[in-house]
């Protein structure tokens, strides 16, 4: 099992974040590696997304179940893909009413030994990156 943690301080407040971090059908625009996202279901409390990596050799698709608890936190569970395990957590706490901490914790492990020797590498890099993408939109907008 692989697990990435990544922090950052945003210079926007933290519904802006948690606005843009449930915004999956815009990811392909600017996480990269993330060529298609398709949101399944959407309620107050609840997303399940469907999220299409495309990265060197890497080609993964899968659905995760995110849990809201609205501009604070997102826990995220696999539904269906090339894991064995796919759980994370975004954590936005307020540090002044115009900024910002936020957090992932992400732990994964694909299913099949020889794609996790082959995958596992490039999807932690991948991941990663995460952070830095959503704080690069964030400023952006």
């Amino acid at each position: 099992m692989r697990e990435v943690r990544r922090s950052a301080q945003v210079a926007r407040p933290q519904g802006d974040l948690y606005a843009l971090i449930n915004d999956i059908e815009r990811y392909p625009q600017f996480i990269p590696g993330v060529t298609q996202a398709r949101v399944e279901s959407r309620s107050e409390r609840e997303i399940v997304a469907t999220l299409e990596i495309r990265r060197g050799p890497l080609h993964a698709v899968f659905t995760t179940r995110n849990e809201l608890e609205p501009e604070h936190r997102i826990r995220m569970q696999l539904v269906r893909g090339p894991f064995r395990l796919l759980e994370g957590e975004w954590r936005l706490t307020p540090l002044t009413p115009s900024s910002c901490r936020v957090d992932l914790v992400l732990r994964f492990a694909f299913a099949n030994p020889i794609a996790a020797v082959l995958f596992e590498p490039i999807f932690k890099t991948t991941a990663a990156s995460l952070v830095d993408a959503f704080v690069g939109r964030a400023l952006a907008a």
